[in-house]
């Protein structure tokens, strides 16, 4: 007799995808993740669910250096966050700045280029000019200015940019904008 294989819930599945993510381990990850996604579609539409497994997924392939498949995903979070939060809000800035450096990572730097400016727009009115985050987006912005030869406009941002990460995705890790499911 032939069984059909059980299938994981999202919370398994999200735990599952950190786990494969700590172990650098992301094809496993984006297996799972889109698993996750397909759970989370099911959700009543505003479930946070839906827009942490987004979050991973466009993180996932962002590492994975797969730029054309994250960026739908990315721009798909930023609607999202934009529509229940509000284009002005922190969380709508983070995924911004993580499509920003989606694209310039992917060398489509005039794609990059708005991302960057209506991130770093919110990041200085919200958490203002000498904040480490605001200092972060300030070093992304510049060294893609230089990459496009414009040199005058990154000396003039690279006298505020003091600090450059990583260059790591930065999860909003707050998803006001989605009603937590019912239990």
């Amino acid at each position: 007799m032939k069984t059909e294989p059980v299938s994981m819930s999202w919370e398994v599945l999200s735990a599952s995808i950190e786990e494969a993510l700590t172990r650098e381990q992301y094809h496993q990850a984006e297996e799972l993740a889109l698993s996750a996604l397909e759970e989370a579609e099911e959700f009543e539409p505003g479930d946070r669910r839906l827009s942490i497994t987004l979050e991973c997924l466009s993180e996932i392939y962002y590492m994975q250096g797969k730029y054309a498949q994250g960026a739908p995903v990315c721009k798909r979070l930023l609607r999202l966050y934009a529509q229940t939060l509000g284009a002005e809000h922190m969380d709508t800035a983070i995924i911004a700045h993580n499509l920003a450096m989606l694209y310039h990572s992917w060398g489509k730097l005039q794609q990059a280029e708005p991302y960057y400016k209506r991130s770093l727009k919110v990041k200085t009115q919200v958490l203002g000019q000498r904040h480490p985050e605001v200092m972060t987006l300030l070093g992304h912005y510049t060294a893609m200015l230089y990459q496009m030869n414009r040199a005058a406009e990154a000396e003039q941002l690279r006298s505020s940019a003091v600090q450059i990460s990583n260059g790591r995705f930065t999860r909003s890790g707050r998803w006001e904008a989605i009603v937590a499911p019912n239990k």
